[in-house]
């Protein structure tokens, strides 16, 4: 029997299966900011259609739109 060339689906939880596919690429960054406690509080005015596409985005990256913000913004002075 020939062995399959597919890719196996990713899920939703990187976790749920083979780690193997996490190590590929050198996909990883040094998180410096994120793991700190959050101690501040920053106020800032967003248009609706920016915050409606930051969701968005948050949503597909599987983030919560606050953590989404923080990690661009970490990506940008980091």
């Amino acid at each position: 029997m020939k062995p399959s060339t597919k890719k196996p689906r990713r899920t939703a939880d990187p976790l749920a299966g083979d780690l193997a596919g996490l190590l590929e690429g050198g996909g990883w960054r040094r998180v410096r900011y994120e793991l700190k406690p959050k101690d501040k509080t920053v106020t800032i005015r967003l248009s609706s259609d920016l915050l409606r596409a930051v969701k968005e985005r948050a949503a597909r990256d599987g983030l919560d739109y606050q953590k989404f913000i923080r990690l661009s913004l970490e990506k940008q002075v980091g």
